[in-house]
């Protein structure tokens, strides 16, 4: 009999839809890859890439010349932090990806500024009014729109605010990368300069992110030459990539307007409901009393090593995963759960199921069962 497999990492990167792989096949189908040539059969490829930047522009409400294509999230994030100009300093979440945080200290080096930090509550959410006291005038701010492993959403909207109230002008920034699937950002591109977003997550292809600068934000390129997006990052397009993400980023948007979404909320929910209901003081849903992500589902297991649970479920066919897929390796606690100010017992036994709109009903039990078996057997070992 083949064994039950279920993936639970969609945090880390989404299967790649068919209908993406589809419209990636037909993209270029007897066309040259650059779409930079002079002749025909180089305009017709940048046709292409231009039908694809005007739906990415619509589905995300901006115009296409605030449209950066890079070659994927980590790029995109060490790109944002070259924007702004001449900046006053750099003040960035301690719960970022270390696409930003790790890039951030070489920015503000490279930059010769300071490099601040912000205030996080135990639920994993910025606290506003202690952070935007910290924020200097001409600063340029980095704070995600939601956190890709407590899935807790993050207050940009009102941060921004609350600078403007203050007279403060910034440069801020957002990676929205963990979130494009399953969030509106409606309000978070209303309010940054520059929004990431990233294909893998949406169920689109690796390698191809794109980036919303806003017009008038000054932007460093990282690579030059060729002149393409606007100058702001050199190098041919990767065309059938672009229209990859264009398509599964229509179909993250059809998901939200359809009640998939809405959906998948519930799902997460009875899941959680399972396994706290079996469990009960022996689990610890992080984020549980702020705004999630529907598709994250954060848990400690006070006594239980995450690297211990994860290779038990990968036996039992669950595919799950402690936290951020770039930091798996590592030895010491997340950095995430550390600003939280979670101990270190409940700490080492995190994990983080993320699901998707392709997530049945029928795996939501299994899984509950799965999770709780494997950390009463744990226990008992």
């Amino acid at each position: 009999m083949t064994q039950r497999v279920v993936f639970a990492d969609h945090a880390a990167g989404s299967p790649l839809k068919p209908a993406v792989a589809e419209a990636m096949m037909a993209a270029l189908t007897g066309l040259p890859p650059n779409p930079s040539g002079a002749h025909r059969m180089a305009r017709a490829t940048a046709n292409v890439l231009d039908g694809a930047r005007e739906e990415v522009a619509s589905l995300l409400g901006v115009s296409p010349r605030e449209i950066v294509f890079v070659g994927g999230g980590t790029e995109a994030c060490n790109l944002a932090l070259r924007a702004g100009g001449s900046i006053s300093g750099m003040v960035v979440s301690p719960i970022e990806h270390s696409a930003i945080s790790m890039a951030a200290q070489r920015e503000a080096q490279r930059r010769g500024v300071g490099l601040g930090s912000m205030n996080v509550g135990t639920e994993g959410v910025v606290d506003v009014d202690a952070t935007a006291a910290r924020i200097p005038d001409g600063a340029l701010v980095a704070l995600m729109a939601a956190n890709n492993e407590t899935g807790a959403i993050q207050p940009v909207a009102q941060l921004r605010a609350k600078l403007i109230e203050l007279g403060h002008t910034v440069t801020l920034i957002s990676d929205a990368i963990g979130a494009a699937a399953v969030m509106d950002l409606t309000e978070v591109i209303s309010v940054a300069d520059i929004v990431t977003i990233a294909g893998h997550k949406l169920g689109g292809p690796p390698g191809v992110a794109v980036m919303v600068v806003k017009e008038g934000t000054p932007l460093d390129p990282l690579v030059i030459g060729g002149g393409q997006e606007l100058s702001r990052r050199g190098g041919t397009q990767d065309v059938a990539g672009i229209v990859g993400f264009a398509t599964a980023l229509r179909l993250s948007h059809e998901d939200l307007t359809s009640g998939r979404v809405a959906h998948l909320g519930q799902q997460r929910d009875a899941l959680q409901a399972a396994i706290v209901g079996e469990l009960g003081d022996g689990v610890v849903v992080s984020a549980t009393h702020v705004p999630r992500l529907a598709s994250h589902l954060h848990l400690r297991f006070p006594g239980v090593r995450s690297d211990e649970l994860l290779m038990l479920l990968d036996q039992h066919g669950l595919c799950a995963s402690a936290g951020s897929a770039c930091s798996s390796g590592a030895s010491t606690i997340s950095h995430v759960l550390e600003a939280m100010e979670v101990s270190m017992a409940e700490a080492k036994g995190a994990l983080r199921l993320s699901l998707s709109t392709s997530t049945v009903d029928d795996d939501v039990e299994w899984m509950a069962n799965t999770v709780i078996e494997a950390v009463r057997q744990l226990r008992n070992a």
